[in-house]
């Protein structure tokens, strides 16, 4: 797992909590982790990158989330490709998985975890 730095405000935190219990997780690093590795692997690139083009308020508030080897060198390329920093990058993904993960992708995320 590696540690990377992200941006972190109010409403980010909320939606992470409410992903987490539809995931079943409480852990900050364990949501973000499984929602980027079912993005990563069910949406193409293409289809997301427009979604960090427009830059938005930088928060204060920053914090530390542990990814997978894959997932931050996926996040590394989306972060190259639109040229933002990842720390913004992945506040960004929080909005973008919130919008993107239906209830079908949760118990997806659900089950796949169940059984790896």
């Amino acid at each position: 797992m590696y540690a990377i730095e992200m941006q972190i405000e109010p409403g980010a935190e909320a939606l992470l909590r409410q992903m987490g219990r539809q995931m079943r997780l409480k852990a900050r690093s364990q949501i973000l982790n499984r929602a980027i590795d079912h993005i990563r692997t069910n949406t193409h690139i293409s289809e997301i990158t427009g979604w960090f083009s427009e830059p938005r308020l930088a928060p204060m508030r920053r914090t530390t989330i542990r990814l997978s080897k894959e997932n931050a060198q996926w996040l590394a390329v989306i972060a190259d490709l639109v040229g933002r920093g990842r720390p913004a990058l992945l506040l960004d993904f929080v909005y973008l998985a919130a919008s993107l993960l239906q209830k079908e992708d949760f118990e997806l995320i659900c089950l796949k975890a169940q059984t790896a």
